[in-house]
């Protein structure tokens, strides 16, 4: 290596970095780098020795050797140093680091002007190497210019050839048509792809003086002296390759899901945890919880950074610039157990950021849980079954397990290659009588369920599931004129609302009020209070749902109290004299009305006013869910847009370029609901950003996401003002709404007292 870096005529050593750190020391600091991260995790050396047949420990080292040697190109090396030269100007006077003078304008300007990739070059000096193929996409890649909005970009720098030579290998295995193979070589490459552009940005950061997020191993105890039922089924079945288990609310599914894990990796089928949850909301709640047994507990989604950072920065336990790190690594998987939503590892799989490759490569290594996936939707269902193709083909260990799990996914698994017979299933509790069907009764409106808001008030403690936050609102404000200070959680409240809502909840109705008799409060929910909420009452009241929601929301009632029976009141929501099913099923424009989805539809066939045991409602599960490959046109199409995506950019990354938090792209989307976009609860205090980092802790505390049409109508009636603000020196528009139309108490609250339906 040292060969290569000659001494030179510049007044400097040859450069890395404007800020004066040498090409030489770079390098061997991203050598080091990449030798610490294979030796602090074997599995996947091992795994990828033993599916490829090549070393990853060889090939990430050659590829970090050699991934910087085109800034030795004079054009690069001369801005470098002039830029360098620069920085020491400044500092003479100012005396700040070069992390202060980068956030000048002036920092790094020359490199900028002398329209030189890099990593181009670097492919040209190792060219005589005979380099193999996936390191020179590392290489190539480990700026994400290996995608095909940079074609031009190679011609450009006389770099078509090297292009041409990707471009060949892309189309030779997308024209197999074969996914197994598609996934089969995107393992390969992404291995050193992913794992170069990972130590590359640490050492880039420990150079600047950063604190970078330790590689720390899955560590479990199980806590409990004795195992309970599927705890113990867990272990009989950990070998298989997809374990499906059901069992009822409260059975102890989590212990459960990380007990199978530490059986995974003690046998090497992986060395980390991926918990997959069907919301962000979902998915909050069970990271909490699971960081009570483990050190280290990465959660992500769009909303993960504020509910587990937010309190600790601003009580000084952790620097803000550590969080971000730490948030970073679990969106990428390299935490021991990360807990996610099912979008963000679908959303992967469409490989349309240059970070999907290596999230991707790190699921591939992972032993997955998929947490109470929702059958009622089509869509979410396809996707998944794509998914678990690819991960069949990874030979990852998946985990499904759900109180709601229908006896028809069996088929559709077998399908796909998995040898699977049956849904394992903890009945130690299954004929336990755990709540009545009081009533179902249609109603329009709230005058026609009188009696059942009077009976919630008189007990003082009752939880209310409403299908749509219009609705939920409405039954707010009848409590609220009675002076019963209800607690209304949906999704349209900020981050900053959603948390102390939860605390709110859990101080009225969890189970340490419960415990003390001292539980007392009206709480009003939405789907997001399905599973992510640990709280009981001893009545509930639930608009009609398919039946592994009703499931769910039926799990809350005497949660915290064997002996006693719920009382369920479900309602059947009617608008213009048709039953209104909203959001489970489709809006038909033509008759302009909402259309059931058929669990919808089933559910309200049979569901009768009776006594329900967990045993009970798996039959009826089984009842709705009969077939569960017949899934809508559209969702077909759905899920052959997600194969293709993959096959597609397998290597180089189309020219659509998604969001870090985006869940769908131009053909294709995670789950069937309408756009969304982002609102802000409030104007900013000022219109000018320091840079994105500022923005984005200002945006975490302060938006919401709302449909598109909603924001439209509110544009309309100006409730929604646009805003220009600047983040550093790039203008974008925001939308605000305004004061009187969102508070803690209702969220955005502009939608009934209006009426703009």
């Amino acid at each position: 290596m040292n060969k290569l870096l000659e001494v030179s005529n510049y007044k400097y050593p040859i450069l890395a970095k404007p800020s004066g750190i040498t090409l030489e020391q770079h390098t061997q600091d991203v050598v080091s780098e990449g030798k610490l991260l294979l030796e602090q995790t074997p599995f996947i050396v091992e795994k990828y020795q033993e599916r490829v047949g090549k070393s990853l420990s060889i090939r990430l080292e050659r590829a970090c050797q050699y991934h910087d040697l085109g800034k030795k190109t004079t054009a690069w090396q001369d801005a470098c140093q002039k830029d360098y030269e620069a920085f020491l100007q400044w500092q003479s006077h100012c005396g700040g680091t070069f992390k202060d003078y980068s956030k000048s304008e002036k920092a790094g300007e020359n490199i900028r002007k002398a329209g030189v990739r890099h990593e181009f070059k670097s492919l040209r000096f190792v060219e005589k190497t005979n380099l193999p193929l996936p390191q020179q996409a590392a290489i190539a890649a480990h700026h994400g210019k290996l995608g095909n909005n940079f074609e031009k970009r190679w011609v450009n720098e006389n770099a078509s050839d090297l292009w041409a030579t990707f471009k060949k290998k892309s189309n030779f295995i997308i024209e197999q048509y074969s996914l197994e193979q598609s996934a089969n070589t995107h393992y390969e490459f992404a291995g050193p792809r992913g794992l170069l552009r990972l130590v590359d940005h640490r050492v880039s950061a420990k150079e600047e003086g950063e604190d970078v997020p330790k590689f720390t191993p899955f560590s479990y105890l199980f806590p409990h002296k004795v195992k309970r039922g599927v705890q113990k089924l867990i272990e009989q079945h950990w070998q298989d390759d997809l374990l499906l288990a059901r069992a009822p609310t409260g059975a102890g599914k989590t212990d459960a899901s990380l007990l199978w894990a530490s059986l995974q990796i003690k046998n090497k089928r992986a060395d980390r945890l991926v918990i997959a949850m069907p919301t962000r909301f979902t998915s909050n709640a069970l990271a909490i919880n699971v960081a009570e047994s483990l050190s280290e507990t990465g959660l992500y989604h769009s909303s993960a950074w504020f509910t587990k950072f937010q309190k600790h920065i601003e009580s000084g336990l952790i620097k803000k610039q550590e969080a971000d790190k730490i948030h970073e690594f679990a969106r990428l998987l390299q935490t021991p157990i990360t807990v996610c939503t099912i979008d963000h590892l679908l959303m992967a799989l469409t490989l349309t950021r240059e970070d999907h490759h290596l999230i991707s490569f790190n699921l591939a290594n992972s032993c997955l849980v998929i947490d109470e996936a929702d059958f009622y939707d089509d869509f979410t269902q396809a996707n998944i079954l794509v998914l678990l193709e690819i991960l069949r083909y990874w030979n990852v260990p998946v985990l499904l397990m759900s109180a709601s799990l229908p006896e028809s996914v069996l088929p559709s698994y077998q399908k796909l290659g998995y040898k699977i017979d049956k849904i394992v299933e903890d009945i130690s509790d299954n004929s336990r009588d755990r709540f009545e069907i009081k009533s179902i009764k249609e109603y329009t409106d709230l005058e026609d369920i009188s009696d059942l808001l009077d009976l919630c008030f008189e007990k003082g403690t009752a939880i209310i599931y409403a299908n749509t936050v219009d609705k939920a609102v409405m039954f707010y404000n009848w409590f609220e004129k009675r002076k019963a200070n209800p607690i209304l959680y949906h999704s349209r409240f900020s981050e900053p609302h959603k948390k102390d809502k939860e605390e709110e909840l859990i101080d009225a109705l969890g189970k340490t009020a419960w415990e003390n008799n001292s539980a007392k409060g009206i709480a009003i929910l939405t789907q997001i209070g399905e599973m992510s909420i640990n709280i009981s009452a001893d009545i509930m009241i639930s608009e009609l749902c398919p039946i592994d929601r009703l499931t769910q929301r039926a799990g809350r009632l005497c949660r915290f109290d064997k002996t006693k029976i719920g009382e369920l009141y479900v309602l059947v929501p009617k608008k213009n004299d048709l039953v209104y099913p909203a959001p489970y099923g489709e809006y038909d424009r033509k008759i302009k009305a909402w259309v059931p989805c058929e669990a919808f539809v089933k559910t309200s066939e049979i569901l009768e006013p009776t006594l329900y045991s967990a045993e009970k409602l798996v039959n009826l599960l089984n009842h709705v869910y009969a077939v569960q490959d017949s899934f809508s046109p559209k969702a077909i199409n759905n899920a052959k847009s997600l194969r293709e995506y993959f096959s597609w950019n397998w290597l180089i990354n189309p020219k659509q370029v998604t969001a870090t938090d985006d869940t769908d792209t131009n053909f294709w989307k995670s789950r069937n609901i309408a756009p969304q976009d982002t609102v802000y609860i409030q104007k900013p205090e000022s219109k000018f950003f320091y840079n994105y980092f500022d923005f984005q802790s200002w945006k975490l505390q302060n938006s919401i996401e709302l449909p598109v049409y909603l924001i439209e109508k509110g544009k309309k009636l100006n409730m929604i003002d646009a805003l220009t603000i600047w983040i550093k020196d790039e203008k974008e528009i925001i939308l605000t709404i305004r004061p009187e139309f969102y508070n803690y108490n209702k969220g955005v609250c502009f939608i009934e007292e209006v009426q703009i339906f």
